[in-house]
C-alpha cells in the first residue's frame, strides 16, 4: 500500500471526519499525550475508542453506532502513517 501526502494533525482530523459519518469524537496526540487537534479529554485508555499509535503520534476515535469498525481502523492506520510521513 503507498501512502499519500503527509498530513498536519487539523488536516488529520478534518480527513478522518470525511471518511465517517459516525465518528462521535476523534483526537490526535503526541507522543506524550498531549492534544494537537480534536476532541480534548479522548484518550486510548477510554472505553468504546478505537486507536492507532507510532512513536511520534497517536489517533483516537470514538465511534458511534453506525460506523464500520474495519473500515475505521484502516482508515486510523493510515492517518497515523500520513501523519508520520510530515
Amino acid at each position: 500500500m503507498t501512502t499519500g501526502p503527509p498530513l498536519t494533525p487539523h488536516a488529520a482530523l478534518g480527513w478522518l471526519r470525511s471518511l465517517s459519518v459516525d465518528l462521535e469524537a476523534i483526537a490526535i496526540l503526541d507522543a506524550s499525550g498531549a492534544l494537537l487537534a480534536g476532541d480534548l479529554g479522548l484518550t486510548p485508555d477510554d472505553d468504546g475508542v478505537l486507536a492507532a499509535r507510532s512513536e511520534r503520534f497517536a489517533v483516537v476515535v470514538r465511534p458511534g453506532p453506525q460506523a464500520l469498525l474495519l473500515l475505521v481502523g484502516v482508515d486510523l492506520r493510515a492517518a497515523v502513517d500520513a501523519l508520520e510521513a510530515g
